[in-house]
């Protein structure tokens, strides 16, 4: 099977090529590690190489495995995979190499998927870009000065330069659906308590991550999501249960739909003109299916204390982690073992209040009862995936020597407490989250929402984001299906 024949099919398409014997498993995942080798060294999208275990993969008994045989790979956070490292971006984990399989990796092993490698993340999936001291920058392959985005960055550079049709991803405050919008994918973030964590943990970020997969095709995306599903009575958050399989939703039309849109983000800021331009263009594909269009938007809460709760539940839990690796290793954490940013993200965190995170969490929550509201008058709401267009890559974060300072300043000399209430900071820090303006708000809320790619902006692609009701990715689904159908993007390949 040659390149040309492998990136022709979606996942569901080479699950039937082998199960009809047309191909074997074993040739799919040569074309597959064979595209790897040639796109790896310039887009640098592999955290972990396993493809002497994916060599010793045997192909299911179980003939109703969905998608047995199809190559896949793990985003190297989160999915631990017994007997592999998950290093989560970081040097504080280098040590640390699973005992078990986390439910998800599991659903993912049942469902046939044959796993090679996990793939790159920003330390700890904090950043909207994927450029690590551990594992260095992953590009964007459809101009590698750029930034494929984060913290799905390594996942979404491997399906859009063809090396795998889907690969999995989390997303926290917009991880899987930025990374799509760069990347020219389709990026589904589930509702709250659609998949389960553990065993070893039973949240992320107090609920703000969901895991899901990026593909480019949404039928891959409403079959995978069928076997994360298989998860949900072991999660911590109740959600609506699908009565009937996702992969049946992409088959039915949406019907005439009322889609609320907005272009404002709900953390302050304005749009760049890729944005704009990538807006109208979805206005009028919407329209022209038909649909009811009003502008009109949640009453989230005001973009000063949605900025300050979403940076208090992330510095909160970076702070976690120092806690519990103190407490399992009996050992001090050393600055050194993380990335100035990182440190300075959690030495804020240990001065949060036990209130202030408190706080926070009902900032969220109400949230969920604001867009709960939204959604019984609309079926849908449309908006910008993100504010601007792809950066390049070094942009979203400090130079060198900035960080450098930092460490010197929180690390070496311990002076954290410049960190606290420092008006120059809050204000970096407010502008760095209005870059996730449009996403994050759905983490609080725990809305489904999706970026479909329907433009192309300078040769770089710009998603659209579509919410929904907690429950209802099948509409969004049945929605995607039919903007793939009226343009459909699958076959757009990246200069790499």
């Amino acid at each position: 099977m040659n390149f040309s024949e492998y990136r022709r099919h979606d996942a569901v398409g080479l699950a039937d090529l082998i199960r009809r014997k047309e191909v074997s498993a074993d040739e799919v995942l040569q074309a597959a590690l064979a595209r790897l080798d040639e796109v790896n060294p310039k887009l640098n999208l592999l955290a972990h190489d396993l493809r002497e275990r994916a060599w010793r993969w045997q192909m299911p008994a179980n003939d109703q495995a969905p998608l047995a045989g199809v190559p896949f790979l793990l985003k190297d956070l989160l999915a631990d995979w017994a007997g592999t490292p998950t290093w989560s971006g970081s040097r504080m984990m280098q040590d640390y190499i699973a005992r078990q399989n986390s439910y998800l990796t599991q659903a993912y092993l049942d469902a046939g998927l044959r796993v090679f490698g996990k793939t790159t993340t920003p330390e700890w999936g904090a950043y909207p870009i994927t450029e690590s001291e551990i594992y260095g920058i992953t590009r964007n392959p459809w101009n590698p000065a750029y930034t494929p985005g984060g913290s799905s960055g390594g996942s979404a550079a491997a399906v859009a330069a063809g090396v795998v049709p889907a690969a999995h991803g989390g997303d926290g405050g917009g991880s899987i659906r930025l990374p799509a919008h760069n990347c020219g994918l389709f990026g589904l973030k589930p509702t709250r308590g659609r998949m389960a964590y553990g065993p070893l943990i039973s949240e992320a970020w107090q609920g703000l991550v969901c895991d899901h997969v990026l593909t480019r095709s949404v039928r891959d995306s409403a079959v995978l999501l069928d076997i994360a599903a298989q998860t949900q009575p072991r999660s911590l958050y109740a959600c609506l249960k699908n009565e009937q399989p996702f992969a049946e939703s992409t088959g039915r039309p949406p019907g005439r739909l009322k889609i609320a849109f907005w272009k404002t983000t709900w953390f302050g800021g304005g749009n760049d003109a890729g944005t704009e331009a990538a807006f109208a263009h979805s206005l009028k594909l919407l329209a022209s299916a038909g649909h009811d269009l009003e502008e009109a938007s949640p009453e989230f809460t005001a973009p000063e204390l949605l900025n300050r709760a979403a940076r208090i539940l992330v510095m909160g839990e970076t702070a976690r982690l120092l806690y519990q690796y103190e407490r399992e290793t009996g050992q001090k954490l050393h600055h050194s073992r993380l990335e100035p940013t990182t440190w300075a993200m959690m030495v804020q965190g240990r001065q949060i209040s036990a209130g202030e995170m408190s706080w926070a969490r009902d900032v969220m929550l109400a949230q969920e009862r604001a867009a709960r509201a939204f959604f019984q008058r609309y079926d849908v709401l449309m908006s910008p995936v993100c504010p601007r267009t792809t950066p390049k890559i070094g942009e979203m974060l400090p130079p060198p020597a900035a960080q450098k300072a930092m460490r010197w300043l929180f690390g070496t000399l311990k002076l954290g407490f410049l960190l606290k209430h420092n008006p120059l900071l809050e204000k970096e820090a407010a502008a760095t989250l209005q870059y996730v303006g449009y996403t994050s708000p759905f983490n609080l809320s725990g809305n489904p929402a999706m970026s479909v790619p329907l433009y192309w902006h300078e040769n770089m692609p710009v998603g659209t984001q579509f919410a929904a009701a907690h429950g209802r990715e099948d509409l969004l689904l049945q929605l995607a299906a039919q903007l793939e159908e009226i343009q459909p993007w699958a076959d757009r390949m990246p200069p790499i």
